[in-house]
């Protein structure tokens, strides 16, 4: 019964990580929930069940569980672990391309969701600057610096936002990157208090994934 059991886990997790992919689709479904996650920087170069070794507090980051944790709110999700030796440019127009390919094969632009975490959420901010669609969606998670929002001044950006950002995580607030700009179809940020600090971006904690799929559903 044990190696059954085994077995069965095995075989289970194989099942989920096979529905993962670094590119598109061959077959585009036009109802589909396409998702585009941006892990955060300590993943880039090593991959699954990195640790960061300034804050080994933090624990492993289950690249892979977080991901078939979104896959199992129902989207289909985009992601790849990152170079360190290729520019995020690289990955910015990587990712608008797949967009505008998903919207030449009929979805919709709000069935498309970019979602970046700590380092990653600068790239997805990035895509919206290129791809300059109001019904697009983004989350950016981990927050900011109190200097971040001036990296944006000069950038359009398009889309509707939501910051997740938890307390006890010494980045703070990123409303400033959005105030004031017309072409925001909407702007929320949401405040978690896990007491995990940053954290809080390494697992797969139902406090964000709930978020995540709620707010793309409105």
């Amino acid at each position: 019964m044990k190696v059954l059991a085994i077995l069965i886990f095995l075989v289970s997790n194989m099942a989920s990580a096979q529905t993962i992919s670094t590119s598109l689709p061959q077959k585009i479904k036009k109802s589909g929930r396409y998702l585009f996650s941006l892990h955060g920087g300590v993943v880039t170069g090593r991959g699954d069940m990195a640790v960061n070794e300034g804050a080994p507090e933090w624990g492993l980051y289950e690249y892979n569980n977080i991901l078939d944790s979104l896959i199992k709110r129902g989207f289909i999700v985009i992601s790849e672990v990152r170079e360190k030796d290729v520019a995020d440019s690289f990955y910015v127009h990587k990712i608008a391309k797949q967009i505008g390919r998903l919207m030449k094969a009929g979805v919709r632009p709000e069935k498309i969701l970019v979602l970046g975490t700590s380092a990653g959420w600068d790239i997805g901010i990035r895509v919206a600057a290129v791809v300059k669609k109001k019904n697009i969606k983004y989350v950016m998670m981990g927050g900011c610096w109190p200097e971040t929002y001036k990296d944006f001044l000069n950038v359009e950006l398009q889309g509707h936002f939501l910051s997740i950002i938890e307390s006890s995580d010494p980045h703070g607030t990123c409303t400033a990157i959005f105030e004031n700009r017309k072409n925001i179809k909407s702007f929320k940020e949401i405040k978690l208090n896990t007491g995990l600090s940053h954290g809080f971006i390494y697992k797969a904690y139902k406090e964000w994934i709930d978020l995540v799929a709620e707010w793309f559903g409105k």
